[in-house]
């Protein structure tokens, strides 16, 4: 059973191994759109990562601690004034690109939005932590 386990994570890496090397002549063909190109290779590489973190969280053969009672209220309640400030974010990239004041692209919203929702969800995660309990 170890066996398979162990194939798949080979294949997820030569699977990745193999959408960059089909990225990188993709970019030269595809000279009108070489967003294509990049998205491949990207992708490949985002693969290798994925399987690469795998194979070492499951090599480390550590016994996860279960969550006690007082870290899942801290993580409800962090997670819960993440997704809060993230909103209220999008709610003021909405009403600046409403009113014109910048000309917002897609991906700078998505970007920005992201970043808070991560950042945010670490802070009151740490913060909560720091306190001791949520109230």
């Amino acid at each position: 059973m170890k066996q398979r386990k162990r194939e798949k994570y080979w294949f997820g890496l030569i699977a990745g191994l193999l959408l960059i090397t089909a990225g990188i002549p993709a970019r030269a063909i595809l000279t009108d759109r070489p967003q294509i190109g990049l998205l491949v290779i990207v992708a490949g590489a985002a693969l290798i990562v994925t399987n690469m973190t795998g194979i070492y969280l499951r090599s480390q053969k550590r016994e996860a601690e279960d969550p006690d009672e007082r870290d899942k209220k801290i993580q409800s309640a962090a997670f819960s004034d993440s997704w809060t400030v993230t909103f209220c974010l999008a709610m003021v990239l909405l009403c600046i690109d409403f009113t014109g004041i910048i000309e917002l692209q897609a991906t700078e919203v998505l970007m920005a939005i992201f970043y808070s929702m991560g950042i945010s969800a670490a802070f009151f995660r740490w913060k909560y932590r720091e306190k001791g309990d949520v109230e």
